[in-house]
């Protein structure tokens, strides 16, 4: 069992670092680029700058917080916990709008899919970040 833990917890910081890029990726291609995040990520509704602004600062914040705990071990907990809570809730409402999307794109679907798979990935980074030894 002690392996177990000591082998998931080499991919901890990996995960953490991982989804910091995916976060802080997704919140520069909203920033400088958001026509194109819209159309190929985004098509729910009518185009909104303001708030695909808002989204891209939300999304960033959890990129930044997951980086500084690269920096700090310490935030580890915080900031997983954080980018989960997000993510699910993310999720969750990409489930309920999923019929919602232009028609002719897969971004309904896909994106429900692809965001509980996160939420899910996040999860079991968190759990194994609090369970590694010295925690």
């Amino acid at each position: 069992m002690a392996t177990d833990v000591t082998r998931s917890a080499r991919l901890v910081r990996p995960g953490i670092a991982l989804l910091a890029l995916v976060q802080l990726g997704t919140a520069l291609w909203m920033v400088i680029a958001p026509h194109s995040f819209f159309r190929h990520v985004g098509p729910f509704g009518v185009y909104n700058g303001h708030y695909l602004g808002d989204a891209a600062a939300f999304q960033g914040g959890i990129g930044l917080a997951l980086a500084a705990a690269l920096a700090w071990p310490a935030l580890e907990g915080g900031a997983l916990a954080a980018a989960l809570a997000v993510t699910s809730l993310h999720a969750i409402n990409h489930w309920i709008d999923v019929d919602h999307a232009h028609a002719g794109t897969s971004a309904g679907p896909g994106d429900a899919i692809s965001l509980t798979l996160l939420a899910l990935a996040t999860a079991w980074l968190l759990r194994e970040a609090l369970r590694r030894p010295g925690r």
